[in-house]
């Protein structure tokens, strides 16, 4: 059942709202203020919030805006509660993303009403999209539908820049319009915040490419003296940021020459391998990488702790568009583990995948060691 956090100053009403909707089923999540609401929000990660607009330390349109401004909680529905028919303030907050609002006082169906309505929305628009993806798998096989899969890429990778892109606007005007109460830490949150989005983005561009080279059978292999270390690391540097402190990343190597790799296709491997063992797992777990070089093989290891890949179903992991069967409610293409597949069939390399469900999975990519003749 749908989880949902309420949001309301005053506790006669949060509680009989929050009663309302424990009767009908659902798991509910009470805050008495903004700061205290946005914890929960991040705590939680809610199917829908309910927030009144008029509180005290943080309001409902502050509220609004950090979780407009978090890549991973962005589609969230957004109602607003307000105790009259303000307007101004209602034109606000649906300008800054609301999705619905609700005038006290309210009943219980009207409340009701407006939380089924916006479940159903968000559950016919996942719906969509994963019919969407069905039909790309499909097309994938097909050389008569390599026009339509480039299009539909496009478009399906298109809609997907919305969530940084609005990161970045919201962020952006928390420090254009709010920034002189905003203490260090928040700012410093709020730039993180714009970079880790912006990562984001430029990792979705790269997929889109590469998706878009290896369709061609233009994809290539150019391999050159790289410090592999310094790359990984700046990578999981970078997946720190989008991440902002929800994992425990950790990350050692044991290479200290420079590698005959091709880096743009190393890039993809550890970015996809890593974005899945986040996306996948728990907050506050690890996610480990480690980077290990043998006398005529290097070795990369992602390791998390996450919900884990029925066995049956980890043979299949490795085709354009698949996914596996738990994991339909987080968001995903399907595309980034054949990517990592053919990134390491460039280098002549292998991966092993070892899981187990409800403890973690474990990437294990060996890829051939090169000297500079040789590359």
């Amino acid at each position: 059942m749908a989880k949902i956090i309420v949001i309301e100053d005053e506790a006669n009403i949060r509680e009989e709202v929050m009663d309302w909707l424990l009767f009908e089923g659902y798991e509910v999540v009470g805050a008495s203020n903004g700061r205290l609401g946005l914890d929960a929000v991040y705590r939680e990660n809610p199917d829908l919030i309910l927030c009144d607009i008029t509180m005290p330390e943080v309001d409902g349109h502050e509220v609004l805006i950090e979780v407009r401004a978090d890549v991973n909680l962005s589609h969230i529905p957004f109602i607003f509660l307000t105790a009259a028919a303000d307007r101004d303030s209602v034109r606000r907050g649906m300008d800054l993303g609301a999705d619905d609002y609700m005038t006290k006082p309210f009943t219980h169906s009207e409340v009701l009403n407006a939380v089924r309505s916006r479940l159903d929305k968000r559950a016919m628009q996942n719906s969509q999209m994963q019919q969407q993806l069905e039909s790309l798998g499909s097309a994938f096989q097909e050389e008569r539908g390599k026009r339509l899969l480039k299009s539909r890429l496009v478009a399906m990778f298109s809609h997907d820049f919305r969530n940084p892109l609005a990161a970045i606007l919201s962020s952006a005007e928390i420090l254009e319009h709010y920034g002189e109460r905003l203490d260090t830490a928040r700012k410093v949150k709020h730039l993180h915040m714009i970079s880790g989005a912006v990562y984001t983005l430029l990792q979705m561009l790269d997929d889109m490419l590469l998706v878009a080279e290896i369709d061609s059978e233009h994809l290539k292999y150019v391999p050159q003296p790289t410090d592999l270390t310094g790359l990984i690391n700046t990578i999981i540097d970078e997946f720190r940021l989008i991440d902002r402190q929800t994992h425990e990343i950790t990350y050692s190597s044991d290479v200290e020459s420079f590698e005959v790799v091709d880096p743009k296709l190393i890039r993809q491997i550890v970015a996809n391998l890593v974005s899945n063992a986040l996306k996948y797992s728990p907050a506050e777990t690890e996610v480990s990488v480690k980077l290990t070089a043998g006398h005529d093989q290097l070795q990369l290891r992602v390791q998390d702790k996450g919900r884990g890949i029925p066995d049956a179903e980890v043979p299949h992991l490795f085709e354009p568009f698949y996914r596996a069967s738990n994991v339909t409610n987080v968001k995903g293409t399907g595309l980034g583990l054949s990517i990592v597949s053919e990134c390491v069939r460039q280098h002549q390399g292998h991966i092993e995948v070892s899981s187990v469900l409800g403890q973690g999975t474990c990437f294990l990519v060996q890829l051939p060691r090169q000297n500079d003749k040789e590359g």
